[in-house]
């Protein structure tokens, strides 16, 4: 046998020994292999029959649609390094090596000296500038159009969670190592939040306009040039919205359409996305700026605070779906554009178990980092200011770029829900649509209109519990 088809084969056999000998595999992939199997001559049957039929089988049709054969073909190829990453968490005994194993995903705060951020946002540029499909498309782009494809099966219900849980390791899996995660609570807490360091070409470059310096810059996407302009509306992520999430038992608690109180983790996420405006702010092209992952990792990370204090209740948090009737939210539906993978595979304990989350930094060493500090009077880290030279850009620099590429009139999507908004933003989103005029004592509002009970002036969260109980959830973060 050719020695190139070799690992191939050695990999689709495990796969098939996975499953006949009972264990985890997902559902819709291992009903296509046993019934390949069952149904050949003698159960014999090739590798290359066994990847084309079912891996084929199960690639959503919108992708097939919209996409070339290279970029099929280099989806499937994460999809099955994950599912062989699953199977081989999932062992005890083992006969076979798999090949490609996974190191351990390990995420840290993007700040945290240990995270490995200049590795790993080179590695993000050598994706985004990685051509080799031949088609003009880069392979960030590939990954981060599968977002557009799901948008509807992604947001707005239970799902939520769960399928960014499986993105974030199809992106981390492409990428080659694990995603630093960014608590934006940090920089809340700072006077100014648009002056922190994460804002300098050590980090995610300049906040304002198109992206010029750092990383990333020079990026381009489907709607034009990245630009940003932070600080513009919504609010970053508040320790006290934080608390008052863990402090809930249920996953209906946290979940957008059954919180008692609307204060949905969904809906503090997408407060952060309008924050930093420009792609960001932009419900299906959000992934084109790479802060979506550090920001999505740190919303699983919170997620993953709570399965873990549902674990000390004795609540099983792979099992604790909330009722949804909304199309392609439920369990057992498919994860739109995820080969093989079911909604229910996002909640599981074992997909849960293939990363591991490090503790955000805190007081009094904060990771021993250069870009935050110990603030002894809060007992908590804040985010340092940059220095006076660094590129901050201008904020009519991203007014004019969004009115150049129309980000703001609904042709490349929607923005993300206004829910509420830090009392110290500017109110200038260039991707929100400001219809009514507020005046008010201190400063000109130019708000969205009022469809909801919530106020959209609200000031930050206060945490409602006594102290006691806040002192009973404060160890989970």
């Amino acid at each position: 046998m050719c020695k190139a088809v070799i690992p191939a084969v050695a990999i689709l056999l495990t796969l098939y020994m996975t499953v006949v000998s009972g264990n985890y595999l997902p559902k819709t992939l291992l009903e296509c292999f046993d019934h390949k199997v069952e149904n050949s001559l003698e159960g014999v049957v090739l590798a290359q029959d066994l990847q084309k039929h079912c891996l084929d089988m199960f690639l959503h049709p919108t992708i097939k649609k919209n996409m070339t054969t290279d970029e099929v073909n280099y989806l499937q190829s994460i999809f099955r390094k994950i599912i062989s990453e699953s199977n081989h968490v999932g062992r005890v005994k083992r006969r076979t090596q798999l090949l490609e194993v996974f190191p351990k995903r390990i995420r840290r705060e993007v700040r945290d000296p240990m995270s490995n951020w200049p590795k790993y946002s080179a590695a993000v540029r050598r994706l985004k500038f990685d051509m080799s499909s031949g088609t003009g498309t880069s392979r960030y782009d590939t990954i981060a159009d599968l977002h557009r494809i799901a948008v509807d099966e992604a947001h707005g219900g239970p799902n939520f969670l769960p399928w960014h849980r499986l993105y974030l390791l199809i992106f981390e899996t492409a990428c080659g190592m694990a995603i630093p995660f960014w608590d934006s609570s940090i920089d809340f807490e700072m006077a100014d939040p648009t002056e922190s360091k994460i804002w300098t070409e050590d980090y995610f470059g300049n906040g304002f306009g198109e992206v010029e310096s750092g990383p990333f810059s020079g990026f381009d996407t489907p709607i034009g040039p990245l630009i940003r302009n932070i600080g513009s509306d919504g609010s970053l992520f508040q320790k006290t919205g934080i608390l008052r999430l863990l402090s809930k038992r249920r996953f209906a608690e946290i979940n957008v359409d059954t919180s008692p109180d609307g204060d949905s983790l969904e809906d503090q996420h997408g407060q952060v996305h309008i924050w930093c405006d420009g792609q960001m702010n932009n419900l299906e092209r959000s992934p084109f700026d790479p802060i979506f992952w550090s920001h999505h990792c740190f919303v699983d990370y919170i997620w993953e605070l709570f399965r873990t204090r549902q674990k000390s209740l004795g609540i099983n948090p792979a099992t604790d779906f909330s009722p949804t009737n909304k199309t392609g939210h439920s369990p057992n539906d498919e994860a739109r554009g995820i080969t093989g993978y079911l909604n229910v595979d996002g909640y599981s304990n074992r997909i849960a178990k293939l990363v591991e989350y490090k503790l955000t930094p805190s007081c009094p060493k904060c990771s021993n980092s250069d870009a935050m500090h110990c603030d002894r009077a809060k007992q908590m880290c804040i985010a340092d200011d940059r220095t006076v030279n660094s590129y901050v850009g201008h904020q009519e620099d991203a007014v004019k770029i969004a009115n150049k590429y129309g980000l703001s009139n609904g042709n490349h999507g929607s923005a993300f829900t206004l829910t509420h908004r830090d009392a110290r933003v500017r109110v200038d989103s260039v991707t929100l649509v400001y219809r009514i005029v507020r005046n008010t004592p201190k400063r000109l509002y130019y708000g969205l209109p009022q469809q909801t009970k919530k106020s959209y002036y609200r000031v930050p969260y206060t945490y409602k519990g006594s102290f006691k109980k806040r002192l009973s959830v404060t160890k989970w973060y």
